[in-house]
């Protein structure tokens, strides 16, 4: 739906009714640089299950909290924002999470080179079950321990072609982060990646079966702290490649990864 659509339909007397079984919103072409996100949408379609953004120049998506009407009981599942090159913040850095991503259960952001955190530092994701980051050449980091605390559910984490980020999980040490559910990790194409966390955090995966690191060239180890995986036991490169590396723990399995890059380099001629 684009911009000349939406403004259409808010004109409409009966807009309302219009609205009543509508699951599923697509947002595309705002493309004038002071557009702002219809948030009117959010609280007049109160069946919304899934929303898409694209090839628009928000800058926000989501209202700081004073700025929510109570009527708002949207919650949203599934969040999907692409090709939003202005975009900054989903939800402003001091604000708490919009009531409408309470429930998120996926979140897809692509090609965002602007944004430069995922989240505020303090926000929960309770219910989010996949995460899938792609192309946001703005974050230096993913997530803070506060809310890769709160990510019980969480089965799939992929991060690709993220060129500045340097860790996935920041924040204050001594903590344990319990990524209970976590089935799957691809980590790929990241050339700043240097750890998945780097403050000193006991980390437990305690349903990972599946890692994937591949063309992250400055990532020796997986984290500072300790990282139980018990069921984990082996390390691929590539989705579609056979070969895979072990070396007993998480840890020690990337530490052997970087060696023979390493290896590999002084071979070459």
């Amino acid at each position: 739906m684009a911009q000349a659509d939406a403004d259409l339909i808010l004109q409409t007397q009966n807009s309302n009714s219009l609205f009543s079984k509508m699951t599923f919103i697509g947002l595309s072409d705002y493309d004038c640089e002071e557009a702002r996100f219809p948030y009117w949408f959010l609280e007049n379609v109160h069946t919304l299950e899934s929303l898409l953004v694209e090839w628009s120049c928000f800058k926000k998506i989501f209202q700081d909290k004073g700025e929510i009407s109570e009527k708002t009981h949207t919650q949203i599942k599934t969040l999907m924002l692409n090709e939003l090159p202005k975009l900054q913040h989903i939800c402003e850095e001091g604000s708490q999470i919009d009531p409408v991503l309470e429930f998120l259960e996926y979140l897809d952001v692509d090609s965002c080179s602007s944004l430069t955190n995922l989240m505020p530092s303090s926000v929960t994701l309770n219910h989010l079950t996949k995460l899938e980051i792609i192309k946001c050449n703005g974050l230096k980091y993913l997530i803070t321990t506060p809310t890769a605390r709160s990510l019980d559910k969480l089965t799939v984490l992929k991060i690709k072609d993220c060129n500045s980020l340097d860790e996935v999980v920041t924040g204050v040490e001594n903590v344990d982060i319990a990524f209970m559910s976590l089935q799957i990790l691809m980590l790929e194409c990241l050339p700043s990646l240097i750890k998945f966390c780097s403050v000193k955090c006991f980390m437990k995966f305690p349903s990972l079966e599946k890692v994937i690191v591949g063309e992250c060239p400055r990532m020796k180890i997986f984290s500072a702290g300790n990282t139980s995986t018990p069921i984990l036991r082996k390390v691929k490169i590539a989705e579609i490649d056979s070969e895979w590396h072990w070396k007993g723990n998480l840890n020690d399995t990337i530490y052997n990864m970087f060696e023979d890059k390493l290896t590999v380099k002084v071979e070459e001629p």
